[in-house]
């Protein structure tokens, strides 16, 4: 009996440590399910460019705080290869103009920079008004000239000026002085932030080639009215001093029209991917800044219903301070799990008890050995044999008190063996007093005989 609970209490233990396993790798396998970093693919170009080396910067950062979302560089030579790209998802992530063929399927993450349209001219020129460059030759400076040419077409249509009368020509930004210097150009247009290297490069070869410097940028006085009508374009200020403080040029800030580059996100990437995105990227901006400034270009984008540019719905609720907990985002699920497991386990029960799988026989241990004592005793007429029978039995009452303490003991199988020895007990007992009055009854005859014969003895004497 103790070798059967023994086993029973391994088997139990056995049980219970496969369970708690299986549970401990499922918990394990959960959580880093939930917790494996997702890897976005990132469409930014061209190599070298300030945003191509700022991307990189934010890849790394990623890595280094262990960031759940990872990205991946993806070349790309142009915005519109960029919006391309993710309008056909070959990529995750895209940096795309909002002049440029806003894709779709795409959603915005952050504003990546703001590009003001800034007009300059040598004040000998005579430019001073938009309309003023009919029937002269405009240089164009920034990357993606197409697109900056169109753009400049839009705005020109806008001023009354017919495209087809003014001269557009593409100019990289150290090649600027050469062009004025030749006469080959009247005015420069740069698109882009007026503190990078292109644009500040551009404007500096225009003041050193013209006369005193005296070089005059000309306002968009009717950009908020543009922008209206245009919704690509928004309006924008240059401010004061942006080209230089001494002589601070220009010398007030004035109303021009910007072009936004967006961080761009497919829709189909998850609300987590997207919002953890949004909050490492603005999280690690500050840190980013030290080594590219141009870091601190990145804003939050508009979050009002009905904005020009949707937002996604990932980076809308860290925006708005509205993400959800783990907890928040599946209990729904947590509760059909819950449910479905319950009712599972509980229909499984019932299965299986309705068809007894895996029941077992419970052990009997000393009961059918106390039951073949009581028949012995029952049919025994040899002392000897009830003296062996009683102290087998105290033998099994010992041992059985003993096993009592055991994990797995069974405590009805206990009461009844208990019932049985009392049994056997008492039916040795009634044997013992049967065998003893049966011995009374065989040594009465003796004496009435000895009775008998001594009056006969004492006759004779006489």
């Amino acid at each position: 009996m103790r070798f059967n609970l023994w086993r029973t209490m391994t088997r139990k233990r056995l049980i219970l440590f496969g369970l708690l396993s299986a549970a401990i790798a499922c918990a394990a396998l959960t959580t880093y399910w939930y917790n494996r970093p997702t890897t976005l693919t990132f469409a930014v170009g061209p190599a070298g460019s300030e945003a191509a080396r700022l991307i990189d910067a934010l890849r790394v950062a990623l890595i280094r705080e262990r960031s759940s979302v990872r990205i991946r560089l993806v070349n790309s030579d142009t915005p519109s290869d960029s919006a391309a790209k993710i309008a056909r998802e070959d990529v995750d992530l895209a940096i795309v103009r909002s002049d440029v063929s806003f894709p779709a399927t795409a959603v915005a993450l952050a504003i990546w920079q703001r590009n003001p349209v800034v007009l300059a001219a040598p004040t000998s020129s005579g430019i001073e008004r938009w309309t003023d460059l009919s029937g002269r030759t405009l240089g164009v400076v920034g990357r993606g000239i197409g697109f900056n040419s169109r753009l400049i077409e839009t705005i020109l249509r806008e001023h009354g000026v017919q495209p087809a009368s003014v001269k557009i020509v593409d100019v990289l930004p150290w090649e600027t002085g050469d062009v004025f210097r030749k006469g080959l150009v009247h005015a420069l247009v740069t698109i882009g932030p007026v503190a990078t290297k292109p644009v500040a490069d551009a404007m500096a070869g225009l003041v050193r080639e013209t006369a005193d410097g005296r070089v005059s940028l000309v306002p968009i006085r009717e950009a908020e009215a543009i922008a209206e009508r245009v919704p690509v374009l928004e309006a924008a200020e240059v401010v004061a001093g942006s080209f230089g403080s001494n002589p601070p040029r220009p010398a007030e800030s004035y109303p021009t029209l910007s072009v936004l580059h967006y961080l761009v996100a497919r829709r189909s990437i998850t609300d987590a991917a997207a919002s953890e995105l949004t909050q490492q990227l603005f999280t690690l901006r500050p840190t980013l800044a030290t080594q590219h400034p141009s870091a601190f270009r990145i804003e939050v984008p508009e979050t009002e219903k009905g904005s020009a540019v949707q937002v996604h719905p990932g980076a809308l609720a860290y925006l708005t301070g509205e993400q959800k907990s783990f907890v928040e985002l599946y209990s729904d699920y947590i509760y059909i799990l819950i449910f479905g497991l319950s009712l599972g386990g509980s229909a499984l029960a019932g299965i299986i008890g309705y068809f007894g799988w895996g029941r077992r026989e419970p052990v009997p241990g000393h009961l059918p050995e106390v039951l073949q004592l009581l028949r012995q005793a029952r049919g025994s007429d040899d002392p000897e044999l009830l003296d062996e029978i009683g102290s087998r039995a105290d033998d099994i009452f010992v041992e059985s008190i003993e096993s009592s303490k055991l994990p797995g003991f069974d405590s009805s199988l206990f009461s009844t063996l208990m019932l049985a020895l009392d049994r056997l007990n008492a039916t040795l007992a009634d044997r013992r007093r049967a065998l003893a009055m049966y011995g009374e009854d065989e040594d009465e005859p003796d004496n009435q005989s000895s009775l008998a014969a001594a009056p006969l003895a004492s006759a004779g004497r006489g």
